[in-house]
């Protein structure tokens, strides 16, 4: 029933669903597919095969309101509350409208058992916090296919540059947003962190997509270097759960764990080194640990009358 009811709701899009395609999402074979449509028919439901395209419901027919689960409905407004947290202005309200009208279809013995879940799994308050204002703007560009001039402060030259970017997507990872497009400074695709933005500009130019573009940084311009460093096993568990960016594995060491980074930019991986005080060793490249070496002497001389 789960199976047939996953159909019915893919049926009533606007877009006709062949039956292998149907197969692959149910994850059976065309022939229960088959099986299942006819079952369908029986009970009254008017599936209209269409020659050539797949099968849909028939013009004017509707489904009756579907009834949620309690895991269904906890997960929905979980989402909700996520949303609430990182959307715009608009889509916090569009996330509360929303959250309504799933509680409003909520059976009483459901909603009571929703609201009890909620209670214990819930999204913290510190993600309601305001997003970076140019949110609706860099989401606008995404949608439209438009070029944006971007002021933005790079991590890796320190520098406040001026650009034209076509916006490929736009994607929330590290407790940001992150614009991933050609960036026609550059020549290439690169992410740029929302918050590191200083303004922005939405030009009245479209951009077409290029197929097979790939929708991360662009790493060609240069070989990242292999960074091997030894974490005393008393800090590895934490050390594990809050990894630097460029992570690579894990091999297991005398003592500890040895954790392999790919690093392309040292300046994002020494304040984590650092950060573990006498817990953690660069153990090669050799220069990687000397610069380690002088960062420490460095702090240290900072705290010499302390």
């Amino acid at each position: 029933m789960d199976r047939r009811l996953l159909i019915l709701t893919r049926l009533r899009e606007e877009t006709a669903f062949r039956a292998a395609d149907l197969a692959e999402e149910c994850e059976c074979s065309v022939r229960t597919v088959y099986r299942d449509i006819d079952a369908l028919c029986q009970a009254g439901v008017p599936v209209a095969a269409m020659p050539g395209e797949g099968y849909r419901l028939a013009p004017g027919y509707h489904l009756p309101p579907i009834a949620f689960t309690v895991e269904e409905a906890v997960q929905l407004l979980l989402g909700s509350d996520l949303a609430h947290g990182l959307g715009t202005p608009e889509q916090r309200e569009a996330a509360r409208s929303a959250a309504a009208k799933v509680e409003a279809a909520l059976r009483p013995d459901t909603r009571a058992e929703t609201d009890r879940l909620r209670h214990r799994i819930r999204v913290s308050d510190w993600m309601r916090r305001e997003p970076t204002p140019w949110l609706s703007l860099l989401q606008q560009a995404v949608a439209n296919d438009q070029v944006l001039w971007l002021q933005y402060h790079s991590f890796s030259s320190d520098e406040l540059t001026e650009r034209k970017v076509e916006p490929y997507s736009l994607i929330f990872y590290g407790e940001d947003w992150h614009v991933v497009g050609y960036c026609r400074l550059r020549e290439g695709m690169r992410d740029f962190r929302a918050s590191r933005i200083r303004d922005a500009q939405l030009l009245p130019e479209r951009f077409e997509r290029m197929a097979g573009m790939l929708l991360a940084e662009d790493r060609s311009r240069s070989t990242p270097e292999e960074v091997r460093i030894w974490v005393e096993q008393s800090a590895v568990p934490w050390a594990r759960e809050t990894p630097a960016f460029g992570f690579d594995r894990e091999e297991p060491a005398e003592g500890g764990a040895v954790l392999v980074y790919h690093a392309w930019d040292l300046r994002r991986l020494l304040p984590w080194v650092l950060s573990w005080g006498a817990s953690a060793r660069v153990l090669s490249p050799a220069h990687v640990a000397d610069r380690v070496h002088r960062e420490a002497a460095a702090l240290a001389q900072r705290y010499a009358d302390a």
